[in-house]
This record gives C-alpha cells, sequence and structure tokens, in this order.
C-alpha cells in the first residue's frame, strides 16, 4: 500500500506538468481564434500566466489539487516565459510556423505593458506574502520593471529608421546615467543597513533580560500577537533583502556604466569613483546587525561564486535585452544580420513559406495631416516578409481601404508628396492585423509636413587639387582637365571627389554642369565622366561615404549641391544649369535629392535627371532578390549584405518605403528625366525602370525610357560597344533639350 501511494504521488509531478502544457496549448488556440493581435500578445499571456500563478497560490490542499496545483504553475510559468520572449522579439528567430503561435515576430510593440505588468504583479506577490522576496524573485521584479522602461523608449524609435550611427558621444550620456544609477542604489543600500542595525540594536536593548520584569518576560514569551507578528515572515523580511537587491544592482549597474564607457572611450574620473563608492557601500550593507566585519564571510569561495555567477547572468540578461530590442543603428543591423542567418538555417530544415499563399483580409482606415483635415492622395503601403507589397491610394476624404492582404500582422505606413511618411496609429499601437475574409479598420494616419533640407553650416573648408589631365579610349577616345575637391561636414572629411572639366579647347564656358552620385569611387567611373566632360559638360563625381548614415548622406549631398551651385567648384561651370545623374543603387541618393530640392528655392536650378539602371520600388527589388532574379556578383558583395542588414520588408520597412520614390511622387517632384536600362541586367532588374516609367507617365512627368536589350547591367567601359556608344549620344542629345549648348 505505501509502494502505491508513493508512486501515486511520484506520478503528479508529470500528471501536472502535462496539464500545464495542454492549458498553454490551450490559451495559444483561444488566442489564435480570437484576437492574433501581435502587440497584444505580450500583455495577455504575461496577465494569464499571472493569474494561472495565483489560482495554484489559492487551490487547496491536499492530494487531490495536487495535480491542478503543479498544472497551474507550470502553465503560469510557460506563460510568462512566451511574455518574456515576445517581448523581446525572440520570435524573429524561430520558424515562421512556430513563432505565429507562440511568438509573434512583432511582439515587442507591446512588450513594454507585458513587463511592466509582469513587474507590478510580482511585486505584488512579494508584498503580500504570495511569494517569497528571494533575491531571484526581487531581481526579476527590478529587470522586469527596467526592461520595460528600456523597450518604451526603443520602439518609439523604429518609426524614425535608418538613425544616425550610435558614437562614443551619443551613447557617453547612457553609460553617465547607469553610473549615477550605480550610485543612488549603492547610497540606498548603505543607508538601508545602517537603518536596519540601529533598529535591531534599539529592539535588543528595549529587550534585555536587565529592564524586563518577571511579567514582562512571561508576555514577551506568550503567543499573543506584536504588530509586527502579524504580518509574514516573508514581509518583515523585506527591508534586509531589498537592501541586498540595491547593492547588487549597484554594482552591476556600475560595471556596465563604467566597462560601456571606457569601450566608447570615454574616460572620466568620476566613474572609478562611482564604482569604488558601490563596493564601499556594498561593505556596509554586508556587516553584520551586531557589528564588526565579516571579512571571511565575504571572502567565503562559495559566496564568491555566487556573486560571480550573478554577475555573469546580470550581464547576459542585459546584453540579451539590449542586442534584441536597442535601436541604435549598428546594433539593428547586426540583428537583421543574425536574424537572416538564422532564418535561412530553419528554412532548409522546417522548409520556406515565404511565398506560400495565405488567406486574405483587408485593411482600411484614413489619412490625415497633422491638422486632423483629410489627406488625398496618399499611398499606404503593407509588405510582407518576402517582399511582396499591398497598397492603397486615399481618397478625397482620406479614406482608403486595401484588400487581399494575406493574414497576419503588419506595420503599415503612409506616405504622401510633399509629407513625412508615418506609422499607422493602430488600436493599441502600430501593428495591424489582418483576420481572413475581414476588414479591419481603424488603421488610421497622421501625416506631417516635410522640412525642407537644410544642410549643416559653417565653413566647409573646401579643397581643391591641382589640374592634370585625363584621357580614356571607350566608348570613344576623350580627354579632359581633372581636379580633386574634398570638404568637411558633419566632423567628417569628404575627399573622393572629382571634377572633369572640357578640354581647354572648347573654351572657358561656361559650360552646363552635371552632378553624378556614383555607386563607388568616382576614380573607378572616369570611363563615363571624360566622355561626358569632353562633349561640352563641367563633371562634378561624388561617392556618398557614410553608407549606413542615410540622413547624414542626404546633408553632404545638400553642402555639395550648394558648393557647386555657388560655382565653388569650377569657375568654368554655369550654375544655373545643372543636372543630377545616378545610377544603380545611388540612384536612391539622386531620387531623394531631387525630392528634396522639388520643396527648396533651388528648383528652378536643377534643369534634369538621369537614372542609369536605377532602382524605384525597394521593396519590389528586395522581392526580385527574395526571388533569386538578383544576381549580385561577389565583385559587389557589400550590397548583398547591406539588404541583408537592412531587415525584413514586413518587421522593418520604413527604409524600403523611404527609397521607393514610387510612392510619394508628386507631379512637380521630378525635372525631366531620362531613364536608361540595360535588358540583361541581372543586378538591377529592368522592371525597375519599366515602374518609373508607368509611375512618371501617371504623374505627367516629361520623361523618356531606353532599354538596350544587349547590354548587362549598365555603361561598360571596358570594351567600345555600339550600344554604348549610342548611350552617350542619348545622353547627350537629351542633356542638349533641357541643357543647352
Amino acid at each position: 500500500m505505501r509502494d502505491l501511494r508513493g508512486a501515486a504521488w511520484r506520478a503528479r509531478g508529470p500528471a501536472g506538468a502535462v496539464l500545464g502544457l495542454a492549458l498553454v496549448g490551450g490559451w495559444l488556440a483561444l488566442w489564435r481564434w480570437a484576437s492574433d493581435a501581435a502587440d497584444l500578445f505580450a500583455p495577455a499571456t504575461a496577465l494569464a500566466g499571472l493569474v494561472a500563478l495565483a489560482l495554484a497560490r489559492a487551490c487547496r490542499s491536499g492530494d487531490g489539487w495536487a495535480i491542478a496545483r503543479g498544472g497551474l504553475r507550470v502553465a503560469g510559468g510557460a506563460a510568462l516565459g512566451l511574455a518574456v520572449a515576445a517581448s523581446l522579439s525572440l520570435g524573429a528567430f524561430l520558424p515562421a510556423g512556430l513563432a505565429a503561435w507562440a511568438s509573434p515576430v512583432l511582439g515587442r510593440f507591446g512588450g513594454a505593458a507585458a513587463l511592466a505588468l509582469l513587474a507590478v504583479g510580482l511585486a505584488l506577490a512579494a508584498a503580500t506574502g504570495l511569494a517569497r522576496p528571494r533575491g531571484l524573485l526581487l531581481d526579476a521584479i527590478v529587470t522586469s520593471a527596467l526592461a520595460a522602461v528600456w523597450i518604451a523608449t526603443q520602439v518609439p524609435r523604429q518609426a524614425s529608421f535608418p538613425p544616425p550611427p550610435a558614437t562614443g558621444a551619443l551613447l557617453a550620456p547612457r553609460f553617465d546615467l547607469l553610473l549615477a544609477l550605480g550610485g543612488a542604489l549603492a547610497l540606498l543600500a548603505a543607508l538601508g543597513a545602517s537603518d536596519e542595525r540601529r533598529a535591531t540594536s534599539d529592539e535588543r536593548g528595549r529587550r534585555g533580560p536587565h529592564v524586563l520584569t518577571p511579567v514582562a518576560r512571561r508576555v514577551r514569551h506568550s503567543r499573543l500577537p506584536t504588530p509586527d507578528s502579524r504580518l509574514p515572515r516573508s514581509v518583515r523580511r523585506l527591508p534586509s533583502a531589498v537592501c541586498r537587491l540595491c547593492y547588487r544592482w549597484a554594482g552591476l549597474v556600475s560595471v556596465v556604466g563604467l566597462a560601456g564607457g571606457l569601450l566608447a572611450g570615454w574616460g572620466g574620473w568620476y566613474g572609478f569613483a562611482l564604482l569604488g563608492a558601490a563596493l564601499l557601500a556594498g561593505g556596509l550593507a554586508a556587516r553584520p546587525r551586531d557589528g564588526g566585519w565579516r571579512w571571511r564571510a565575504a571572502l567565503d569561495r562559495w559566496m564568491l561564486l555566487r556573486a560571480g555567477g550573478w554577475l555573469a547572468l546580470g550581464l547576459a540578461v542585459i546584453a540579451l535585452t539590449y542586442f534584441t530590442t536597442a535601436e541604435d543603428l549598428q546594433t539593428v543591423l547586426l540583428r537583421n544580420t543574425v536574424e537572416r542567418r538564422v532564418m535561412q538555417f530553419w528554412r532548409a530544415t522546417t522548409g520556406d513559406v515565404r511565398f506560400a499563399a495565405r488567406p486574405a483580409g483587408a485593411l482600411a482606415g484614413t489619412v490625415r495631416d497633422a491638422a486632423g483635415r483629410p489627406l488625398a492622395g496618399a499611398a499606404v503601403v503593407v509588405a510582407t516578409v518576402g517582399g511582396q507589397t499591398y497598397g492603397a491610394t486615399s481618397d478625397a476624404a482620406g479614406r482608403y481601404t486595401i484588400a487581399g492582404v494575406p493574414r497576419g500582422n503588419y506595420l503599415p505606413l503612409a506616405v504622401a508628396p510633399g509629407y513625412r511618411q508615418g506609422p499607422a496609429l493602430a488600436p493599441g499601437g502600430r501593428v495591424a492585423t489582418v483576420r481572413p475574409g475581414r476588414t479591419s479598420g481603424g488603421v488610421d494616419f497622421a501625416l506631417r509636413p516635410a522640412p525642407p533640407l537644410v544642410p549643416a553650416g559653417g565653413v566647409h573648408d573646401l579643397r581643391l587639387g591641382a589640374p592634370t589631365t585625363a584621357s580614356v579610349d571607350n566608348p570613344e577616345p576623350s580627354t579632359a582637365v581633372r581636379r580633386t575637391f574634398s570638404f568637411v561636414n558633419l566632423g567628417l572629411t569628404l575627399d573622393d571627389g572629382l571634377v572633369h572639366e572640357p578640354p581647354a579647347s572648347l573654351g572657358p564656358g561656361p559650360f552646363p554642369i552635371l552632378l553624378i552620385i556614383y555607386p563607388g569611387e568616382p576614380k573607378d567611373w572616369e570611363g563615363v565622366s571624360i566622355p561626358l566632360a569632353a562633349k561640352g559638360y563641367v563633371v562634378v563625381s561624388y561617392f556618398p561615404e557614410r553608407l549606413l548614415d542615410l540622413a547624414g548622406d542626404l546633408d553632404d549631398l545638400g553642402v555639395l549641391f550648394g558648393l557647386v551651385a555657388d560655382g565653388r567648384l569650377s569657375a568654368r561651370g554655369d550654375p544655373t544649369r545643372l543636372v543630377l545623374v545616378g545610377g544603380s543603387v545611388s540612384t536612391v541618393y539622386t531620387y531623394l535629392l531631387a525630392r528634396e530640392l522639388a520643396r527648396s528655392p533651388a528648383r528652378w536650378r536643377l534643369r534634369a535627371l538621369v537614372q542609369y539602371g536605377g532602382i524605384f520600388d525597394f521593396f519590389r527589388y528586395r522581392y526580385s532578390w527574395e526571388r533569386g532574379q538578383v544576381y549580385i556578383d561577389p565583385g559587389i558583395s557589400g550590397l548583398e549584405y547591406l539588404l541583408i542588414a537592412l531587415g525584413r520588408p514586413d518587421t522593418r520597412p520604413e527604409i524600403y518605403l523611404r527609397l521607393s520614390p514610387r510612392y510619394d511622387l508628386g507631379p512637380g517632384d521630378l525635372p525631366p528625366t531620362l531613364l536608361i536600362h540595360a535588358g540583361r541586367d541581372v543586378i538591377v532588374p529592368v522592371e525597375q525602370s519599366e515602374l518609373a516609367d508607368a509611375t512618371l507617365t501617371r504623374l505627367g512627368i516629361a520623361h523618356r525610357l531606353l532599354i538596350y536589350p544587349t547590354l548587362e547591367h549598365y555603361l561598360d567601359t571596358s570594351t567600345r560597344n555600339p550600344a554604348d556608344i549610342d548611350m552617350l549620344d542619348q545622353t547627350l542629345a537629351f542633356l542638349h533639350t533641357y541643357t543647352g549648348p
């Protein structure tokens, strides 16, 4: 009989685990059926987990309830784990099918609320005695609260992606804040420990045997409750636990702040002073209640091992939280790269579902300006993981409806000519959930006007090199006068620019100016610059050097345009006849700059735009790449690395929309434009220029499309090809039309 009872007791553990997992599975199925909103998943699952743990605590004692208690504990713990995983968007590293059920990729948009709810629930459990306020519980409360604050500050930053690269100057205030927080916690730990020892000493003095009468002794040892004894024992120990908590976290944040500051190139002496203060406060907090120092206990190897293990765990949690949620540029690019590599493994293992058919629904809402007025002609776009886009244009009342959107969670964006792109004001957050056969309404937008491009002011230390003669043989023999130039902007010296002027035999000018933005170093593209200069044009060529800092690159281009317009790069150029020229991926800069200039007083200087093999819809370009329709050879492997680092179009759509002029061009946003593309281009598919042709036709912008069916990519000047010669002649004819001789 005893053996049977023992076997039954041992069976309750597995039975409770099975029950708990079944409860979690039922909750996930219910959530999938009832809501499936990614940004609400983490808070709802955290609440469900806390409720399950509370019910487990409230279950009756006895063998009959053991399985129920165990199941609720397992379910509660698993639910809280899923809530934390969703808050950190760990589902982005899981197979797509599993992530859709257990950890939505966009769950971090509700992560701040979920972690705050977790912190409050655990704090209430500790304060009411439902759970012992041990170090691990208190650490979980503090970790959840700090992570909630951190995520609440980071998630809104995604709407303005990409930010400037994180530098030591930008990160230094964070490390200073950590050091100050560490010092404050250390002070609290020392003061709390001092007050506790003083109170203990006073209590012992009052209860000393020399002051207690026999009657008082009997009362003291009686079972009559005192005010403190009515509280749970765990609550009476709370002040001591809080002191130890403050000391532990003082050391942790001080170490992180000091180490981070040193790595960022910061060397403030007060960092070491604050770390020393934290250690001193820890020593004071570690003193026993009766005074004296516990040096032997402090040096006990097990104590040191426990402290080292706690520090390692704390650093790991901080690193994981930062890596998965930080919106610093380098961190985002690294995270996207790691995510891509992990997903490639899962796709090879579990199958690729990026382009699988899914039941469809619709999104609807309104687009308004900052004053609340309906905004007509705004484009609203959502994208899938593979780059497929679904969009609609708002009508005169600002209303739109996007039909045929596959089931899932999306980050809708809206943009209009002359306005900044903006995120949705969806209920509960930016995430919009599409259900099969339904129309998700209330996905509204409020767009603000786009400010004009105002480059950084000040002296830019322009330097021009000595003139030299440069020649090329292809596509036809040509000679020009070459000069190097450099300037300083936003603390960076930009020194790879070239100016090519017509040969002296063509006279003093003034000649039209071509500002060419190349996808590589200008010296590697002289086969394009020199023939154009030899035909009577001043060619200013430049390569954006910041690359990952889009705002900085645009500011550099604005400064460069100002230098050209002021006639400071060539005395033989005519700054009233300017033409922008771009090629391949550099056309994203020329499109952006042309749109900025369309809203500036200098727009009359820009006479034309020439785009060789340009990108017009970055979403579509990503889709072509995902489908294997784009081949990026090893010579330009940096382009593929950049595509990976920019992240998924469904979870990081902001940069894709900004680099897609297809969606926010207005009738007057571009000057007359020449589109040239190679028919056999496998780096930038010809459909990009075909999309540009259709869009410019719809907007009534003067343009011309030239496609060379036999050419690969564009402007290969290594050989003399009749098609390349014709391309040069067609370009010169177009320029002559809009700039004159």
